[in-house]
């Protein structure tokens, strides 16, 4: 095509051509600190709505620090400051601020922060004094190769901290918000080594910031989604768990329900007896102290699959999928034993709490739901009428509760 510039051989001893796309230096940096400082007046914004723990507040000064090291290297170009000033200036705040950037992904992440982050706060010492030693922050190359590769570092291990919240929290926006972060890490790797490589780098920065300016924007927009999916999900998750207990409802069971049942597959029907006198008699405050109890000693007997609810009042159901024992009888008396241990107390009087088990277990494929469960059922009214405190595990499902 004509206009197109002839490409240099990889020999040749002739300067890589400036890019296709010419920019003002001047122009892009002034657009990097606007996109940087608008970015911050969102996380702004986003932390007067949410608590400390979203790092929203951690990121806004990480790009008000950038911002503002774009402000001073733009005042630079223009000579409008003193070149000590400038040169060491931005090199600190933009240094300091992707910094900052590691720190609130991690604060978004995990609602907390690892007392190694403290070394944040002496990162510029190491930086100053090698600068008054040597003065490297007045070659350009040097300032903005330590520059860009920070900056790569920063925005990589960010990336790398959002890749582990997409593992625990598969949200909506964690995979674009990753992928932008590692795109604009890479893309201040290659800038490193334009800079390094390449004599007359400045247009070829100016291209690299352009799209960064674009990466700001999108990294700012996807940072505030995380959270906002964040959010949608924990009510989500709400209107699935018991308020009392934790664990999960009825709606929470049907969604964790395999779609086909399969032999082993085991639901034990657990009801906490004479429930009703403990209300009775010592309160309902007592009452659900005792589900409290009850649920969470459930929850630490459990295999890490198995599914735990309340199906309401004082009855659970745990479904134990593909139970490689065939005999699911011991598993149900060491958790009715462990029920009865309970240590309760009530005004400095002992109070024991016991619980009756009924089991049923899939013996053929095809069985559905519904019908399990409803052998579980009988075979916890069987271990009521028995005497209670007790398991008793239903022989078979019936043929004619088997799905066709």
């Amino acid at each position: 095509m004509s206009g197109l510039r002839k490409p240099v051989p990889i020999n040749s001893d002739q300067p890589l051509p400036p890019p296709m796309i010419a920019l003002d230096i001047v122009t892009v940096l002034f657009l990097n600190q606007s996109s940087l400082l608008a970015g911050a007046a969102v996380f702004m914004i986003a932390r007067q709505r949410r608590s400390p723990s979203s790092g929203f507040g951690i990121l806004a000064a990480a790009f008000s620090l950038q911002g503002l090291g774009a402000v001073l290297a733009s005042f630079g170009e223009q000579a409008a400051m003193p070149v000590t000033a400038w040169t060491l200036g931005s090199l600190t705040l933009g240094m300091v601020g992707h910094g900052l950037l590691v720190l609130g992904m991690e604060r978004l992440r995990s609602g907390r922060l690892h007392r190694v982050w403290r070394l944040l706060a002496v990162y510029p010492i190491p930086l100053w004094i090698a600068a008054w030693l040597t003065g490297f922050h007045l070659d350009n190359q040097l300032r903005a190769t330590l520059f860009h590769l920070n900056a790569a570092l920063c925005l990589l291990v960010a990336s790398r901290i959002v890749a582990r919240l997409r593992r625990v929290e598969p949200l909506p926006s964690c995979l674009p918000l990753e992928a932008v972060l590692a795109f604009s890490g890479l893309s201040f790797l290659l800038g490193a080594g334009v800079v390094v490589f390449v004599a007359d780098f400045v247009p070829w920065l100016a291209l690299e910031f352009f799209v960064q300016i674009l990466g700001n924007f999108t990294i700012a927009i996807l940072i505030y989604s995380v959270a906002t999916d964040r959010a949608e999900r924990k009510l989500a998750l709400m209107a699935e768990l018991d308020s009392l207990t934790g664990i999960g409802n009825r709606r929470w069971l049907d969604k964790m329900l395999p779609s086909r049942l399969s032999p082993g597959d085991t639901v034990f029907c657990i009801d906490l007896d004479h429930f009703k006198r403990i209300n009775d008699r010592f309160g309902h405050a007592t009452g659900d102290t005792v589900l409290v109890a009850v649920a969470a000693t459930l929850r630490n007997l459990k295999r890490s699959d198995d599914v735990l609810a309340r199906m309401g009042g004082e009855e659970f159901l745990l479904f134990l999928p593909e139970l490689r024992s065939s005999d699911p009888q011991p598993i149900a008396e060491r958790i009715r034993d462990a029920i009865q241990a309970i240590p309760f107390q009530h005004q400095g009087a002992a109070l024991t709490v016991t619980a009756s088990i009924g089991i049923a277990q899939v013996v053929q494929p095809g069985e559905a739901w519904p019908d399990l469960v409803h052998a579980a059922d009988m075979a916890l009214y069987e271990a009521k009428r028995g005497g209670r405190n007790r398991v008793v595990q239903a022989r078979r499902v019936p043929q004619g509760l088997v799905s066709a």
